[in-house]
Formats: C-alpha cells, structure tokens, sequence
C-alpha cells in the first residue's frame, strides 16, 4: 500500500494512540491487528520450504510489474494463516468472489485475503503469438497451463504447490482486490478433476469468438456466470481470437469486464422507453456513500466523486489544516458514450456504471444518470473498485427511491447530508449544467 503524504514524522509523534491524522481508526494499527490476528508470524518475515495443499477458491491473479513479462499464479489458501480448515470446502468460493462481499466488515475482507496465497511464476503476455522469440519454457508452459485450467473452475479445486521462500505481507490497490502473501513456485499441480461451466467450456474451446461477444452475450446475458469467474478466465487469456489471446493484468481485467458488460447493456437500454419520473437511491457501506438519481430523458451518465478532506486519498496537510476541502473529481458520458477512459474516476466510473445498467436492463426503461459518492475517512485502506459496484447494486436492488417532481429538487435532493453544497456540484457536473441550459421546444414556440 502506498500510504498518502502527511506532516513529516506525524505518525511517529502520534504512535496511534492520538490519532493526529483525523481518522476515526489507525489504519497502520488496523493493518497490523488485523494480519496479527489472523498469521502466526511478524508481517514483513518470509518462510522457507514451505509445501502447500489446498482447495483454491479458485482465485487466479496476473501482475502488472515488468510488462509484458509478468508474475502469474493461482491464489491457494494455507491453513496456518486463518481457521480456513475448519471452512468446509464448498464455502471457500467466497475467498476470491467480491459479488459475495456487501456488508461484510473491513476486518473480514482482509481476513479472507490474507487466508490466500499466491503462487507466482513469470511469463510474457503475449501467449496467442508464441514464436521461437517468446515460448515459454515447457515447464513454464506446463505452469501456465495448470493455472488456466484452475482459473475456469466452478467451484473450489483442491491444489498443491510449494516455495522455497514465501513472503509475508499485504498489498493493496485502488482497483483490485488486497492480496496476501507471495511466493514463486516451480510446482503448481490439480490433485482433483476440475468442474467446468458449460457456458466457460464453450468460450474457452471457440477460438475464432470474439472476446466481447464472448463475455457480455455468452458468460453474462445466456450463461448468467459469476462476475468473479468472467474476470479469471478473461486475465488468463482463454478468451478471443487464438492469435489475438493474451494474459491480462487482474488490475486491468477488472475494469475491462464491467465496461464489456456494461456496454453491452447499454446496446439494449438506449432502445427502451424513457422513465417519467425523478428517482433518487441511496447506500452506504464502509463510509463510502453513494447517491443516484435517474430522469427522464435519452441514456447518459455521470459520476461524481468526492474525497472528504482527511479521507484515504486526501489526507490533511499539517501546515494547512483549516484550509482543507474535498476534492471533486466528474466523469460523464452522453448517449453516444465515451471514446476515451474516465481518467478521472478511474475504474469506480465503469463499476458504477454496470450496476446502474443492469438496474435499468432489469425494468426495461432508459434514463439519464447522475451519481454522487462521497468517501469519508473511515475508508481507511483501498480495497478495490467492487465496494463501488455491490453499494451501487445495493442501492438500486434494496432501497426504496426517494421519488420527486423536477430536476432542480431532486439535485438539491442529492447533496443533502453530503459535505458539498449545490453549488459545488453543479460547478463540478457537466451534466447538471447541460440540463439547465438546454432548450425545450416550447422555448422555441413560445
């Protein structure tokens, strides 16, 4: 994790104990009580010659470091490291599937990501051009292979692996899941026959089938496959064209599938009668807060995104401290969607995005959207793009929409109990500023 800059030497003068950052928890502490109570060992150690069996979620990862030769390897769990011997086999699914997460506590998320190793060995990306220049060892290959095989499981697959040196920490990302300890490994081997989705099966086997098509008509709209799943077999390259297939960075995977699915989607919403009436959704889960408004009128949509001063990403600045305010970050979209990535949201635009476009491919109606999220300093680590997309889903699934008349209640409707005012929003919002500017044919007429 790469910890936000604050007042030189501020941790150390506050040992945890004054919590002179703002945060309502230390998230050093936190990190630390959390991995003590769960590894045996003093986080930052290694062990050695360390054999390991296990039922693999199953979890495939792919890094993004020394591109295109990269770090890949399944996620196996190891029992000295959590009660996971005590889980039965058939619940360890919920390891590495973020769509079964919502409403677990922080402290049980890392719990489940640290229980998982991972086993790593180098390869390069490209494995749909294997050329003299390229091909991989054959034990490499065997490797690789091994993994993909365990990357389409449907369910827990016992596996075994070993390390001459494993490494204890955490690492967290921004968009992807935190991971455990790592280790690379010249041994990965599937002890048990391994249950294949049929949707997976056909995918993987058709090699002249396009890798959109493949996701968001086969796996999501037909095969209704896990979203975890998709994003394995996706990062592990059995996806496309033979020649075009290449191992993709999770990172990466992440945001490609739910801008894939979401997508697709859209296709079918834009042809779907517009709502007629001004709904607002509300969630909230580990202080992350969310808020989405749908209107009438044709598809666009747009995020904002808003970090609390003294939040994970925008930390207090000790020479500064009454002059600090939230930073407003906007990406948008309208009917014709986006040509470029929403830089500025990053992958939460297209995970926001998905949730919401399922919702409305559910009541068959298309609408504009307008999300406000605002984060606040309980977030206290990164844990991925997925607490965007299940408290979006949450929110349309489960909460009853506040219903008003018109656009200008309902967006000063959206910012009530959030620290930004009307105004700021609208200043930020490219979207509220076109709708209060557009012209109606009555305008015209009259």
């Amino acid at each position: 994790m790469v910890r936000p800059p604050t007042e030189k030497n501020l941790c150390a003068r506050c040992k945890g104990s004054r919590l002179l950052c703002g945060k309502k928890t230390c998230p050093i502490l936190l990190k630390k009580s959390v991995l003590k109570s769960i590894i045996p060992f003093e986080v930052g150690k290694s062990l050695k010659n360390i054999e390991l069996f296990g039922a693999s979620p199953p979890g495939f990862f792919v890094g993004r470091f020394n591109y295109p030769k990269v770090a890949v390897g399944p996620l196996i769990p190891f029992s000295i490291f959590s009660k996971i011997s005590e889980v039965p086999k058939e619940k360890l699914r919920i390891l590495d599937a973020p769509e079964l997460w919502f409403g677990k506590s922080l402290t049980k998320v890392l719990g489940f990501r640290s229980s998982l190793v991972r086993s790593n060995f180098k390869v390069n990306v490209n494995i749909g051009e294997l050329s003299l220049k390229n091909t991989p060892p054959l034990k490499t290959q065997r490797l690789l292979e091994t993994s993909q095989l365990l990357s389409m499981a449907a369910n827990p697959t016992d596996t075994e692996t070993k390390f001459e040196k494993l490494g204890l920490r955490m690492m967290f990302d921004n968009h992807s899941l935190p991971m455990g300890p790592s280790g690379y490994t010249d041994k990965i081997e599937v002890t048990e026959n391994v249950k294949i989705h049929p949707k997976v099966e056909y995918c993987v086997s058709d090699t002249d089938l396009k890798a959109q098509e493949a996701i968001g008509e086969y796996l999501y709209l037909d095969g209704n496959v896990p979203l975890s799943t998709m994003q394995r077999i996706f990062s592990a390259g059995l996806l496309g064209e033979k020649k075009r297939r290449k191992l993709v960075p999770t990172r990466s995977t992440i945001t490609a599938i739910d801008s894939i699915i979401s997508k697709k989607l859209i296709e079918e919403i834009r042809s779907f009668p517009e709502i007629d009436d001004y709904k607002i959704f509300e969630a909230s889960y580990l202080d992350n807060h969310f808020k989405i408004l749908l209107f009438p009128g044709k598809w666009s949509f747009e995020m904002n995104e808003v970090w609390a001063p003294n939040s994970l990403w925008n930390p207090i600045d000790g020479k500064n401290r009454t002059n600090y305010a939230p930073k407003i970050l906007t990406d948008f979209e309208f009917y014709q969607g986006r040509k470029s990535y929403a830089s500025n949201i990053t992958g939460a635009y297209y995970a926001a995005r998905k949730s919401v476009c399922e919702y409305l491919y559910h009541i068959r109606r298309q609408a504009r959207v307008l999300i406000f999220r605002e984060v606040s300093s309980g977030y206290i680590v990164p844990l991925g793009v997925w607490v965007i997309r299940e408290t979006v889903k949450n929110a349309m699934e489960t909460s009853k929409p506040q219903i008003l008349d018109n656009f200008q209640d309902a967006v000063a409707a959206m910012s009530k109990g959030f620290l930004v005012k009307p105004k700021q929003w609208q200043h930020s919002s490219k979207l509220i500023n076109f709708v209060n500017t557009q012209k109606t044919l009555d305008q015209f007429i009259y």
